[in-house]
């Protein structure tokens, strides 16, 4: 399980890294982040992990414009060494509230009811193929209707090559070579395409497996992908690439 913690003081970030390691060796931290600028850049840039460990008031004011600004989309545990927060804080994924300095055991507390509340509202594999049964539709999007040069247009996913984010316009780029300016956001397509035929390679670009031609090293232990049906490469950000690998190996 992957967790980023947001803290400004260096000595109370150690502190819950090492509750994490004596609670589950297994949870891996993968950033921590001091301030809400430096928060808005990562989470834009990464992966969501899975649950988040916030202080409240940071170097640059205090956390609640990077949720407010809907970047996180995960559960957050707060710890703060003010009790005058708790309303902004369950208004804003919150579902716990540690105030400083707090005990091993009011954590473990506070991992115990995320991992109750994660078992509720996770339903089984089962239930979403059952779902997608009976209602007799698939789970991912399949397709999409755009206007373009005045007409609209009906687009397969399976034939979309890869989606390109260009001065904030989003693109599809077909197989026939058209691109297609799309009204989503990178981020709503990332959650509605089906995860084993597509992945977000960078913060703007999306690409579909299927077209994938060959893959090239490049500079910082990152990948230049090459498409079929597309000029030129992609490159993968430095954040993503291990998963990238990862998702190639299936």
């Amino acid at each position: 399980m992957n967790i980023v913690i947001i803290e400004d003081e260096p000595l109370a970030a150690e502190k819950l890294r090492g509750y994490l390691r004596r609670y589950d060796e297994r949870l891996t931290v993968v950033g921590v982040l001091e301030s809400v600028r430096d928060s808005l850049v990562w989470f834009r840039e990464h992966p969501a992990p899975d649950l988040v460990f916030s202080d409240i008031e940071l170097l640059d004011g205090t956390v609640f414009p990077l949720f407010e600004s809907g970047a996180v989309a995960c559960p957050v545990i707060f710890a703060t060494a003010y009790d005058r927060f708790w309303m902004e804080a369950f208004e804003n994924n919150g579902i716990a509230y540690l105030l400083k300095p707090y005990s091993f055991d009011k954590f473990a507390a506070a991992m115990r009811k995320f991992a109750e509340l994660k078992r509720a509202f996770t339903p089984a594999p089962e239930f979403w193929r059952e779902a997608g049964e009976r209602l007799g539709r698939p789970r991912w999007r399949e397709r999409f209707m755009v206007r373009f040069r005045g007409a609209i247009h009906l687009i397969e996913a399976a034939r979309i090559v890869h989606f390109q984010t260009r001065d904030e316009i989003l693109f599809a780029h077909d197989t026939a070579g058209n691109r297609f300016p799309l009204t989503e956001t990178l981020a709503q397509l990332e959650a509605e395409l089906d995860p084993t035929a597509f992945f977000r390679i960078n913060r703007g670009e999306i690409v579909n497996l299927a077209f994938i031609d060959r893959l090239e090293p490049h500079a910082g232990d990152r990948l230049a992908v090459k498409l079929r049906h597309a000029d030129g490469l992609l490159i993968t950000s430095a954040a993503r690439t291990p998963a990238f690998r990862k998702w190639l190996e299936g």
